[in-house]
């Protein structure tokens, strides 16, 4: 990041590709829109380049790019003020198909988790997805540590609450 600091156009761009898949992950699952997520990760390191000066030495590059992000996505989220990528989380509490895949599976966990509140939302995915300590979450976000805990701990139990009776279907299947 120093030589990014000093102007290093070519160090960019090794941040860019070290960070580009799990940053377009984390928006990705944000937003749910392919395009949305590459224009906001291509501002995300447009924002790293014109606040270099601000990053402060020693700090995680990674918290500091991530915090840049979520706040984008945000932002975005609220301009178009737009929730058709959501679930209806007692639909999908009733849900009880006959057989699961796993990919079937892994759908549905998507979608509950896609169905919880943006703060819970991006908690579980920095946490689980990204592999961000609480600490590293709450400074991302904007809480205290404490704050994003108790985020994770409701998450986790609405995601219990959602997806319980499909997964326990699913292991009582022959």
């Amino acid at each position: 990041m120093a030589r990014v600091v000093a102007g290093d156009m070519t160090a960019l761009g090794i941040l860019f590709e070290r960070y580009r898949q799990p940053l377009f992950r984390f928006l990705y699952r944000i937003l749910r829109r392919t395009a949305w997520t590459e224009d906001l990760l291509q501002e995300a390191f447009l924002r790293v380049y014109d606040n270099r000066r601000r990053y402060t030495p020693g700090k995680s590059f990674s918290t500091w790019l991530y915090t840049m992000a979520y706040r984008l996505a945000i932002d975005a989220l609220r301009r178009e003020a737009h929730c058709d990528s959501r679930v209806d989380v007692e639909t999908l509490a009733t849900v009880s198909p006959p057989d699961f895949d796993q990919g079937e599976i892994a759908r549905l966990v998507r979608e509950a988790i896609t169905a919880l509140p943006e703060d819970q939302r991006v908690v579980v995915i920095l946490r689980e997805y990204e592999g961000f300590s609480y600490k590293e979450i709450a400074m991302v976000v904007g809480c205290t540590e404490e704050a994003a805990r108790v985020r994770g701990h409701r998450a986790r139990q609405a995601l219990k609450h959602t997806l319980a009776p499909v997964l326990m279907e699913e292991c009582e299947a022959p």
